[in-house]
């Protein structure tokens, strides 16, 4: 009876090592590959490459958000951008830089995505207003955005314009944190105040694509990403054929869900046809 049970667990040991085997003989783009095919990805996405550029969040609000209550507004500064991100990342909202020559541009965004609730961060030159649509402006500081929010906000400081990207990149929605500019804070204008604003529901459900950028991305694309909670990968060149952590970050995406943040990767089409490049060449 004793020779029979270490026999069943010998044959049982030896059947998991078999089945391990395969995984542990795996090049590491073929381990990436596993990785990044795993993942199911909502319809909300185009089943292939896409490249997105967007430097005032406009593209990726529409992507991420086609609805959304809250919606925060920032001046073209990196430290209101900086602001900008991290409120919205911690309130599950999407996030645009605001130019005055598209005014009509956002008020059609916003009653197409029933927005409620705008916060400005910074010199943003729309009025404060309790209609249909809320208008508020953000007072700074820290403690207003718990006042805000009621959540408790961690500072993080930025010391150089070049880190912003990989800072928003790295927000964590479930730990609240201002990202700050060691340079400078943003402008507050008249009439601001803390008022509460509404946090959102994460959207994602675990089916967001997998998001790619560089230093060379725009903050609200990114902050976007995140708000959704996408993963937001830093790679450090765009072309996948150039370097292999860039490789990695897309194996095996070529003709799936992917999302690339920025001009810097080129056109879907091309992206695509170099991810392929490069995996051919590995």
């Amino acid at each position: 009876m004793r020779r029979a049970i270490v026999t069943a667990v010998a044959v049982a040991v030896t059947a998991v090592l078999a089945g391990c085997a395969p995984e542990a003989q795996l090049s590491p783009l073929e381990r990436a590959k596993s990785v990044n095919q795993s993942k199911h990805v909502a319809q909300l996405f185009a089943d292939r490459p896409e490249v997105v550029d967007d430097v005032l969040g406009i593209k990726t609000t529409r992507l991420f958000f086609p609805a959304s209550e809250t919606l925060v507004l920032s001046d073209a500064t990196v430290e209101a951008q900086l602001r900008a991100a991290s409120i919205a990342v911690a309130t599950n909202a999407p996030m645009m830089v605001y130019d005055p020559g598209r005014h009509a541009e956002y008020a059609r965004m916003i009653a197409d995505m029933h927005t409620v609730t705008v916060l400005t961060v910074g010199d943003v030159s729309i009025a404060p207003s309790s209609g249909a649509v809320r208008v508020r402006r953000d007072p700074g500081g820290l403690r207003a955005l718990e006042e805000m929010t009621a959540l408790r906000f961690v500072e993080r400081t930025v010391d150089e314009p070049g880190d912003a990207v990989r800072e928003v990149a790295s927000l964590d929605q479930r730990e609240p944190t201002w990202i700050r500019a060691a340079w400078a804070d943003p402008v507050v204008l008249p009439a601001a105040k803390p008022e509460p604003l509404p946090i959102q529901s994460r959207r994602d459900a675990n089916m967001a694509p997998r998001v790619v950028a560089t230093w060379e991305s725009s903050i609200p694309s990114v902050a976007n990403a995140r708000s959704y909670g996408a993963t937001v990968s830093v790679v450090p060149l765009p072309d996948p054929r150039k370097s292999e952590e860039t490789l990695f970050a897309m194996a095996g995406l070529s003709d799936l869900p992917l999302v690339a943040l920025g001009s810097q990767f080129g056109t879907s089409e091309v992206l695509a046809h170099r991810i392929r490049q490069a995996e051919a060449a590995y």
